[in-house]
Parts: C-alpha cells; structure tokens; sequence
C-alpha cells in the first residue's frame, strides 16, 4: 500500500488534542536528530495554538501512522487573504527509519495537488544542514534554492562586558525608546502595524515572494496564537522625534522552558537608519529580557546570509552559527510533472 493510499489528511477545522500529542510526539523523535540538545516541544503549547489559528491562515495536515505512531507527515500553510496568494509553505518530515519507501514523495504529490486545486502555483519549503536528506530530496524532486540563511546563536554570557551599557547610552537626540510586555498597546496598534511593513525590506534573494503588508487584526491573531503556544512576548519600539514609529524589535520565550529565547523581526525604517537605532533596540530588549527571565542562557535568531547591517550587529553582540538553512522554492506543475 502507497503513502498515497494510507495517508491520513486534517484541515484547520479537524484537529483534535489526540492528533497534536502524536504529532508532536512524532516531532520530537526527529528533533532528536536536529536539535539534539534542546528540550522538547510540550503537546499542550502545539494543541493551545490549533486552537486559536488566525482567521485568514488555512492549515493542512497529511500524516502516514504505523503502530500507533505517525511516520511522516506533510503540513501546508496559506494565508486566505493579503498579497502571495500565488504560494503555500510546506512542511515535510519523513521519520529516519521510515525513509527510502517513497512515503515523502507520495506526501508531497498529495500536497502539491491539494494546493493546485487552490491555485497556488508555488510551494516554499526549508532544510536545514543538520539533516542532510532535506536537501537531497528537494533537488531531486525539482525545488530550486531561493534563499541561503542561518540560525545564529548568542550565548548570554559571551556579549561583550560594557557593550550592551554602550549602545543604550544615547545622546540627547529627540528618539525615544519603549518597552511592552506582552502585547502592542491599543493606542499603538495601526502604527505599529505599519511599521511592521518596515521588514519588506529584508533581503528576499531569488525567493518569488511579494510585499506582505500586515494589518491591526493579524497582529492581534498573532499575538493570541503565541500566548496560545505559552508564549511571552517583549518587544522594544524607537519613537522618533515627531513621535511616529521608527523601528521595532522583539523577543519571545516559554515560562515553562526560559532557557532558549527568540530573537523575531528587527528593523528601522530606512530615513530613520544611521542613527545606531538597530543596535539600541536589541541591546534595550535583551536588559529587559534578562531583567524578566533570568534563567535565559541563550538568544537564537535566523538571518539571511545576504543581510550585512543585521549580521554586522549581531557579530557585535556575540550571535555565532547555530546551523544552516536554505529555503526552496517549487513550481507546483513542475513539481507534479517531476513526480
């Protein structure tokens, strides 16, 4: 019997608790080979986000299970409204022992006809060095790479003495820096929003991705789903000397395990760059950070190898190599033609 044949599918309106323990089961059994040294993910933080996914985001699950255990799975991720309505994200994982039987192959034509019925004409995937037969699999099966990244990793203890003091001693130049905890405040909400759109500006490399504008509502719906997933959020914000907006940087962590921390978006509007602002903001965010969860030991971030300034600050800081990513990208027809 084909993968094709035994697969299981789940959309957004069909996840149950059961379904999030033996994924998230499953996940960890392959993070032991990716992540080997980090603690596992808690089921309860993945069944608190299905729960509460965002309105305008679609979310497919295809999962092939033997003796009770899910083997490999395919996920998909479109988002209903807003620019990019051309892709969806792909997510495929094929268990170590279950590899070389052609269950990710059956998967991915599942997925990438699925998609095809919804118009979406390109699939983004990623893989990562640390499980080399991702690469392997998306060549041969037609994606091409898109975009070369890695997660970079700052030890705590390893930031220059005096550096972080540094860079929050600022001259009386009329910008203001603030911190919230835990949610943009209502009055913020339509500016910081717009400032959002300020990460358009990242380098994309040959990805064929457009401008993704963020609205009020989506920052909320994110926002509930990361407190859904035990979240905490602490984001730092520069006003200008008008009082608008004129960059944003933010961190997160799970209470239950403060030791790992993420690093998220940081940008600084472009008329506003020059000014140290970028370095301000990280280096303010992780005083508070630290301030509020004093068991953190480490920051991870991902970063495009493209991005000179933001890897230029994090060198600075002391953020070294945690892995290398590549995100792919697959013309959903050639994809299907290949398979």
């Amino acid at each position: 019997m084909t993968a094709t044949a035994a697969a299981q599918h789940r959309d957004h309106t069909a996840l149950t608790e059961e379904f999030a323990q033996a994924l998230v089961a499953h996940l960890n059994r392959l993070r032991a080979e990716s992540h080997p040294d980090d603690p596992p993910v808690d089921p309860a933080n993945v069944w608190g986000q299905m729960q509460h996914l965002p309105p305008h985001l679609e979310l497919d699950f295809w999962t092939v299970e033997e003796a009770g255990q899910i083997v490999a799975h395919a996920r998909t991720q479109l988002f209903k409204t807003g620019e990019n309505q051309h892709l969806a994200e792909l997510e495929l994982l094929v268990a170590p022992g279950a590899r070389r039987r052609g269950l990710g192959g059956d998967l991915l034509r599942l997925a990438a006809q699925s998609m095809q019925a919804r118009g979406r004409t390109l699939l983004i995937a990623q893989t990562t060095d640390r499980v080399p037969a991702g690469e392997v699999f998306a060549r041969r099966y037609g994606f091409q790479p898109g975009l070369s990244n890695h997660v970079n990793s700052l030890r705590l203890a390893d930031i220059p003495d005096g550096l972080l003091e540094a860079w929050t001693t600022r001259p009386d130049d009329g910008y203001t820096l603030e911190v919230w905890a835990d949610g943009v405040p209502d009055a913020d909400l339509d500016a910081y929003a717009e400032v959002l759109n300020v990460m358009n500006s990242a380098p994309r490399d040959d990805l064929d991705v457009e401008d993704q504008r963020t609205t009020s509502a989506e920052v909320r719906s994110m926002e509930r789903l990361a407190r859904a997933g035990g979240r905490q959020t602490l984001t730092a914000v520069i006003r200008a000397p008008d009082g608008t907006l004129a960059g944003l940087t933010d961190l997160s962590w799970r209470p239950a395990q403060p030791g790992i921390v993420s690093q998220g978006n940081t940008g600084v509007r472009p008329e506003h760059r020059g000014h140290g602002l970028g370095g301000w903001l990280k280096a303010a965010n992780i005083c508070e950070m630290q301030r509020l969860n004093p068991h953190a030991t480490e920051i991870r971030t991902q970063n495009a190898d493209s991005n000179g300034p933001m890897l230029k600050i994090n060198s600075a800081l002391g953020f070294r190599p945690f892995l290398a990513s590549t995100v792919w990208q697959g013309n959903v027809n050639a994809v299907l033609d290949g398979l």
